[in-house]
């Protein structure tokens, strides 16, 4: 290992050089990431001990070369002036909205809850900061470079055959339509807004939802079975999102910037339908959550059969502005979308695995009637068609591989 990056890892390099001037912008974004993937490396991760120091030297430094030091935390660049007097702090993201101290949060939540240590530690590490990911709202609109992305433009017509006969038979299919929060976690219960907001789990974590997919999303399970992007995701969920006339969600932000989020429209309201984001960190206050517009907002809309990409990590907010009564009166449709969540394409591999694992070990929901995904499959769609078991996959791949 290098001198410098055994000074990172122990924890001794600082925000000066030795000539006493600040480290340039390049200097300290190359030492968050550095520090990132000491922190997520499974050496790190194996040893709690590790764990510890590599976590309090990242949050540290991102505090230091983010200016979000305590008050009472002193800084100097040589002894000389100020750091922030220079100006040579880096620039907020947008989508660091805190920095959570993970053995302050690890020892509270033992301290309430009976949990093995190893679940503490998974679900602090589920809502870790990933320093020197690109950090921008909207990565895609009606174009995409993604590989996921341009898959599911590639195959909207087959997915939105199966997405619409399905919400054709929605009343006899309603046990599977959920308000959110029900296929998810509290959190959406609590900022599901007004209206009605409904989504059906395809997908959590390593398990399909095996009813589903063999009788009504057979080439929708299989693309997601064909990304691995998505299923070796520990948080990704895949969902069938739907929001009803005059519905909102009110601004909200993901828990991790390690991933993006994938929106393919299969039906869309002629107007009113939009996704708002505000683009600075830390833009509202704690008692201003649950609001529904903001003056620092940006607007998108959603294109039929374009997948549109986003990092849900950034403050957000979902709007359907018609009110039921004018939207029926003029043929209005919910607003339905394809949604699931992959990897952030600039984690590195190495660190993705040893994340994912580590989450893992904390334990996974087990879901009745939901079938496991084998982690050791290989990736590629024509070995995938030869080599899986179990009917729908091993027909449905190869036609999506014949279709690609």
């Amino acid at each position: 290992m290098p001198v410098s990056a055994l000074l990172v890892a122990l924890g001794l390099a600082s925000s000066e050089r030795l000539d006493g001037q600040c480290q340039t912008p390049e200097e300290m974004a190359a030492e968050l990431i550095s520090l990132r993937q000491i922190r997520n490396s499974r050496e790190t991760l194996a040893d709690f001990t590790k764990l510890y120091t590599a976590t309090t030297n990242l949050e540290w430094k991102m505090r230091t070369f983010y200016n979000l030091k305590d008050e009472n935390d002193t800084h100097d660049c040589g002894g000389k002036v100020d750091t922030w007097q220079l100006g040579c702090e880096l620039p907020r993201p947008g989508n660091l909205h805190d920095i959570k101290s993970h053995a302050y949060y690890v020892g509270a939540i033992r301290k309430l809850h009976a949990f093995p240590v190893q679940v503490v530690q998974s679900l602090v590490a589920s809502e870790w900061y990933h320093p020197g990911l690109t950090s921008r709202p909207v990565w895609c609109l009606d174009s995409c470079d993604l590989p996921l992305a341009q898959r599911l433009n590639a195959h909207f017509g087959a997915v939105s055959k199966e997405l619409l006969h399905f919400w054709s038979l929605k009343h006899e299919l309603k046990d599977h339509l959920r308000g959110v929060g029900a296929h998810t976690t509290s959190f959406d219960r609590l900022i599901a807004g007004n209206g009605t907001w409904q989504d059906v789990r395809l997908w959590r974590g390593r398990a399909f939802d095996r009813q589903l997919c063999d009788r009504y999303f057979r080439v929708t399970c299989s693309l997601v079975e064909a990304s691995p992007e998505v299923w070796t995701n520990p948080w990704s969920h895949v969902l069938i999102s739907i929001l009803m006339p005059n519905s909102w969600v009110p601004f909200h932000q993901g828990h991790t910037n390690g991933q993006l989020t994938y929106h393919l429209p299969v039906m869309l309201p002629e107007a009113g339908a939009e996704l708002a984001l505000l683009e600075r960190g830390g833009t509202l206050a704690e008692q201003e959550t649950g609001i529904l517009t903001h003056p620092e907002e940006t607007t998108v809309s959603w294109t039929l059969g374009r997948t549109l990409v986003f990092d849900d990590s950034f403050t957000h907010a979902v709007r359907y502005r018609h009110a039921w009564s004018e939207a029926h009166s003029s043929g209005g449709a919910p607003r339905m979308l394809l949604l699931m969540r992959a990897w952030h394409p600039e984690l590195e591999m190495k660190e993705r695995m040893a994340l994912r694992e580590f989450i893992r070990r904390g334990g996974e929901e087990e879901p009745e009637g939901y079938e496991w995904q084998d982690l050791c499959l290989t990736l590629q769609i024509t070995e995938t068609c030869c080599l899986l078991r179990g009917k729908w996959r091993r027909e449905t791949l190869c036609i999506v591989d014949i279709a690609g």
